[in-house]
């Protein structure tokens, strides 16, 4: 019987006892009102975790982990007061590095270690204008990338790409949006490293180096997309042409004043300069130091 009264009483003031102990109030006060919320929250990784098998007293919080004590929000409900909203998390107005700070109380390992000043962090980006919060997965797509980066969606319509629009692969391959060792966010330390996760053909070592080819990819390709075979920034001859003078070889600058018709020279045609240079990626040929051969 004092058991059962005791019960009563502490349900009658659990809410009290809960907003003297920093204002929380407990997730049930939560979906009171955020009916809809709780439908896609219970169902997603946040909502799984912080109900069924909370790692911490904080994610034990449940709503309250991430958008700090409700007591002063349910209050100002009760009150009418429309206009006082939750710590931090809103649709407008949210300050990103508060934001952000709460995530990361979680969230700082793994694919966010180079999150501290990255370009997106630098940028003023938020973990919930990629994220899904409340639902999962929470993983997004390309298509939160192009939202920002239409340029690069662009790119991918030229005729040589990479397989993003076959779906073969995705900007995250290439990218860690989270910030990396190398820059523009990229997964490996440097561009070279990067390529050669998939280009290992490339890698060497050989015995005749190109020094472009060595240094970075990108000097000669574009990897988000050209109008030229292999993704290359510009036609050949004028490509090698753009690091090369005619001094050492016949001296003529090649261009396109015989084209169509005349008698053009074979460095026009076909695949230019590599007609005769065919292994410009590097070659082990002990008489290889013009990657003829």
């Amino acid at each position: 019987m004092y058991r059962i009264l005791f019960l009563m009483i502490a349900l009658v003031l659990l809410p009290e006892v809960l907003r003297a102990e920093g204002g929380y109030i407990g997730e049930r006060e939560c979906f009171a009102c955020h009916k809809q919320v709780k439908e896609s929250y219970v169902g997603g990784a946040h909502g799984r975790v912080f109900t069924s098998s909370p790692a911490s007293s904080l994610e034990a919080r449940g709503c309250e982990a991430c958008h700090g004590p409700g007591a002063a929000h349910s209050d100002a409900v009760d009150k009418e007061e429309k206009d006082l909203r939750i710590e931090a998390f809103r649709k407008k107005g949210g300050i990103p590095a508060e934001q952000n700070a709460k995530c990361l109380s979680c969230h700082e390992n793994g694919n966010r270690n180079f999150w501290r000043g990255s370009g997106h962090e630098n940028s003023g980006v938020s973990c919930s204008s990629c994220h899904s919060i409340h639902k999962g997965p929470a993983r997004p797509d390309m298509t939160i990338c192009f939202s920002c980066h239409k340029e690069r969606r662009a790119q991918l319509q030229r005729t040589s790409h990479m397989p993003l629009r076959e779906g073969k692969m995705t900007c995250f391959d290439c990218h860690n949006p989270h910030g990396g060792p190398g820059p523009s966010a990229l997964k490996a330390s440097s561009v070279n490293e990067n390529c050669y996760a998939c280009h290992q053909d490339k890698r060497g070592p050989v015995l005749w180096e190109h020094a472009p080819v060595r240094e970075n990819c990108a000097t000669c390709h574009d990897p988000h997309g050209s109008n030229y075979e292999s993704m290359l920034k510009l036609k050949n001859p004028y490509l090698c042409q753009s690091c090369h003078d005619v001094s050492y070889h016949p001296s003529t600058l090649y261009d396109a004043s015989k084209l169509p018709g005349g008698s053009p020279a074979q460095q026009l045609l076909g695949k230019g300069c590599l007609n005769c240079h065919s292994l410009i990626h590097g070659s082990n040929h002990p008489s290889g130091a013009r990657f003829q051969r």
